[in-house]
């Protein structure tokens, strides 16, 4: 592992995943760049109506460009990275990447006169930002793969806030400045990569990738791990990208400063309480904070309609910060825990991400012309999504039992022993190695875990258990770390004190301990 540097002091170059967090959020999910005519640029990436972009096919080209080019890239390195090796091993893509995505963005804004010229243009700097920008992204998951969570956790927060401060700081800016200073946060991102990216961090993800190759035979697909995981970042996102189109005008200038500076406080906040209580940060910590904001912004929609729109895109910018945060201290972990190499799992998490907005965007420039139509239009939007956004919420969190009808199979499997088919994470799990640091006990620790394992025929979802329950951690903590849900954290407690044979928590650390 990269070794860790002093709490008290981030190095500037560690915080260069906040330039690239800015630079989404400036030309894609804000009007912080400015708006230079409107035919394209984030005018059109809004979804709003235009001379150009007058027609439901005209206007989906605009949203959809920039993502479906952003998810093709993603798509393809998933693809190519057992051949051809990660992005990071390839330093001119290193160079090439922020390089290609700043010089690339004046295009996204840039008004031609004649349509086909414009378009032309705007489908240009869409491609090479979408494959620039995904490059970034994945070099960034690297890096945060071969942290010690311990700092990945705090470099995370840190990065988010700055970008949000800095996406204030532009959003003050008109015209041509705040597009040129937007066009230089690619490049800013990818020199503190190049700082970061030192010989020693390049040798740790190249162990990960070795070890996620001799974890299984036959190894699994990388995706196969992810489960109702991915498809509810997926399904999560979808809602968000609705939420934030629901106001019919761009919002700028003051209203937009504020709710910039309501994500920042946000954000804080969250990472604040996900660091310093007994519980990490965790996609359901996430989804107990992101969830209720929403559904206040979207509930504001259902009183008010369109005037209470405003409120909805808040909570969509607040949540989608917010979720980057966690979403990329959980990729990291992912890449940790042996279930992926760094590449895979980066580029498969921000591929569910990208894809949600995707779903979202093309959702709404289908829908946005039938709800105008419509007598309260808006609101049966706002309704629907707190609907889907709940639906997907209990299902990846497990809670099933109050929302959904539990099949009578599972029911039945409540009692009994899990097996590596009974869910996505238990077929998934690797066995345990190396890889396992951040969550298995230190040093002489994770030998004895390993040994009564063996002696007691655990499976491997349940030694990771073990590892976790020899820490003193409780269920809830368990469920958070694993993704599982609390029945499946108990169930598989309760087998392995039956296994080793003892009666309680302590008892078992102390035979850990012996």
């Amino acid at each position: 592992m990269v070794k860790d540097e002093p709490r008290e002091w981030v190095p500037l170059r560690q915080l260069g995943w906040a330039f690239l967090l800015a630079w989404v959020f400036c030309v894609f999910y804000t009007n912080a760049a400015g708006v230079l005519s409107d035919g394209a640029g984030s005018a059109a990436v809004q979804g709003n109506d235009s001379a150009v972009a007058s027609s439901v096919a005209g206007t989906l080209f605009y949203v959809a460009m920039p993502l479906a080019a952003s998810v093709a890239t993603l798509i393809a390195i998933v693809i190519a990275e057992p051949r051809f090796g990660s992005p990071t091993d390839h330093r001119r893509l290193i160079v090439a990447a922020p390089l290609l995505t700043a010089v690339s963005t004046p295009f996204m804004f840039v008004a031609a006169p004649d349509p086909l010229a414009n378009a032309l243009l705007f489908g240009a700097g869409s491609v090479a930002t979408g494959i620039g920008s995904a490059l970034l992204w994945v070099m960034w998951g690297a890096y945060y793969a071969v942290l010690p969570r311990e700092k990945s956790e705090l470099l995370a927060p840190a990065s988010a806030v700055s970008a949000a401060l800095i996406v204030l700081l532009v959003s003050a800016m008109d015209g041509w400045v705040s597009i040129a200073v937007a066009a230089t946060l690619p490049l800013l991102s990818g020199l503190c990569f190049y700082l970061v990216w030192t010989p020693e961090a390049e040798r740790a993800e190249r162990r990960l990738a070795r070890a996620r190759g001799a974890a299984a035979s036959p190894s699994p697909a990388p995706l196969a791990g992810l489960g109702r995981t991915g498809a509810g970042i997926l399904g999560v996102f979808a809602v968000i990208s609705i939420a934030g189109m629901l106001h019919p005008e761009r919002i700028t200038s003051l209203p937009l400063q504020i709710i910039l500076l309501f994500c920042a406080v946000m954000m804080a906040v969250v990472a604040l309480i996900a660091v310093s209580g007994p519980r990490r940060m965790s996609l359901f910590f996430l989804y107990r904070w992101m969830c209720p904001t929403l559904v206040i912004g979207l509930s504001a929609v259902i009183l008010w309609g369109e005037a209470g729109a405003i409120a909805a895109v808040a909570a969509s910018l607040g949540g989608r910060f917010t979720f980057c945060l966690i979403a990329q201290v959980y990729f990291a972990n992912y890449a940790a825990a042996g279930r992926a190499t760094p590449a895979q799992s980066s580029s498969l998490g921000w591929l569910f991400v990208h894809g949600g907005d995707l779903l979202g965007a093309a959702l709404w420039v289908v829908l946005e012309p039938v709800v105008a139509l419509l007598s309260g239009g808006i609101t049966a939007t706002a309704v629907g999504c707190i609907v889907a956004l709940v639906t997907v919420t209990m299902l990846v969190m497990g809670d099933t039992t109050t929302f959904l009808r539990v099949p009578e199979e599972q029911k039945n499997n409540l009692g009994k022993a899990p097996t590596p088919d009974s869910s996505d994470d238990a077929a998934s799990a690797p066995p345990p190695s190396a890889n396992s640091a951040r969550t298995a006990p230190k040093a002489g620790g994770a030998e004895r875990v390993a040994e009564l394992a063996c002696a007691g025929g655990l499976t491997p979802r349940e030694t990771e258990v073990l590892a976790l329950l020899a820490q003193g951690r409780s269920i809830p903590y368990i469920r958070d770390e694993l993704i599982i849900s609390r029945e499946t954290a108990a169930t598989h407690a309760k087998h392995i004190y039956a296994k080793l044979g003892v009666h309680s928590r302590q008892e078992l650390i102390d035979l850990v301990q012996r």
